[in-house]
């Protein structure tokens, strides 16, 4: 028995390890070890808090019946119980704070409902804006959320001529789903409209060319923009321009899968026809059964009606001299790839990235003059 405590002692106290003029045994070595880390925690969390987030607070909202009034809940997904529990099994909570207290948010944070967050592009000076996600539509100022279809024109679209879309008629420019989009309206009234529209309290403005290219060049860029699924593969989507029906149509509020073809049947009455599309390869843009309508950017955004549906303005304006032109002068339609002078334009003022796109990929064509002598000036 004597012979083990010996060794036990001489195992855990006898020198083990020599280093220069220090003798270590076990029990050394372990109190050195055990010291070295509670020295390198208590100098890190000391000097670099955040490695060990030893600053870090949490607030926790708590719903209960005396503070049931700080929120508003659908009563249609939420039910809650005598003490304001929510019984559901979904949770649907919003807290007015929320909505209000919302100045330093980012553009691409959250995007108000109704607009896109569209990356910028160095080529065009653009940085990140919003856009509306649909086109233009017009609303009762008592019910934004809304899109109007009265009055109409025969062509579906919202008659500005009639009525015009303005605070003096109770109505207002919104961006939904829902409704005709305005149409019957120049240029300038198009500027004016735009320029009483508020976003987050800042002014809104006519989307102009610069803008319009920077979104275009975005989703000529998108696999998912292409009908056979790569870029430059097939034809972009063109939305509806096949004239059936010979109508403006409105937009679903489902952005994906077939809906993104909504109402281009030729009754126009389908929300999400049955193929969407069905026709999908090069030099087929033009034909009935491509008709999709929604674009997605590069950040996932889903846009409608860039391309098809109805015309739109720009806030740009050009005399006819100075359009793009080919070697015949003139109003006409154009490919871009027959023109051969841009006049004070460039091309990327213009045309697609890909200089061998022409109508057959889904890009259109350019309707311009360039005639020496045409000093009227045209709007884009």
């Amino acid at each position: 028995m004597t012979n083990i405590f010996t060794k036990l002692k001489h195992y855990f106290f006898a020198p083990l390890f020599h280093f220069s003029r220090f003798q270590f045994n076990l029990i050394s070595l372990f109190l050195v070890s055990v010291g070295l880390v509670a020295g390198t925690y208590l100098t890190l969390s000391k000097v670099f808090p955040d490695v060990f987030a030893l600053n870090d607070s949490n607030t926790t909202w708590t719903f209960n019946t005396a503070n049931a009034s700080s929120y508003t809940y659908d009563s249609t997904l939420v039910a809650v119980d005598t003490s304001a529990h929510p019984i559901s099994t979904v949770n649907k909570f919003t807290n007015p704070a929320f909505v209000s207290n919302n100045t330093s948010w980012s553009v691409g944070a959250v995007a108000p409902t109704g607009w896109v967050a569209v990356p910028g592009d160095s080529t065009y000076s653009t940085t990140e804006f919003l856009a509306m996600k649909y086109e233009a539509k017009c609303a009762a100022t008592s019910a934004p959320t809304i899109g109007l279809t009265s009055p109409t024109t025969v062509y579906n679209t919202y008659d500005n001529a009639t009525t015009a879309c303005t605070s003096a008629n109770s109505k207002q420019v919104v961006s939904v789903a829902s409704g005709y989009p305005i149409a019957n309206i120049s240029q300038t009234n198009a500027i004016t409209y735009c320029s009483g529209v508020t976003l987050n309290g800042n002014a809104v403005h006519l989307q102009n060319n610069n803008e319009w290219m920077t979104i275009a060049r975005n989703a000529e860029a998108q696999a998912g923009n292409w009908s056979l699924g790569s870029v430059g593969s097939g034809y972009l989507y063109a939305g509806h321009n096949d004239n059936a029906p010979a109508l403006a149509v409105v937009a679903s509020t489902t952005d994906t899968g077939n809906n993104a073809c909504a109402y281009t049947d030729t009754a126009g009455t389908t929300e999400a026809p049955s193929s969407c599309p069905t026709n999908t390869a090069n030099n087929t843009s033009g034909t009935a059964g491509n008709q999709k309508r929604v674009l997605t950017l590069s950040n996932g955004a889903y846009i409608w009606d860039i391309p098809g549906n109805v015309w739109e303005w720009t806030n740009d304006t050009i005399q006819g001299k100075d359009q793009p032109t080919n070697a015949t002068p003139g109003f006409a339609w154009r490919e871009f790839t027959a023109l051969t002078s841009y006049g004070t334009l460039t091309y990327d003022k213009v045309r697609p990235l890909a200089s061998s796109y022409d109508a057959t990929h889904g890009v259109g064509r350019i309707y311009s003059d360039g005639t020496v002598s045409n000093t009227t000036v045209y709007a884009f």
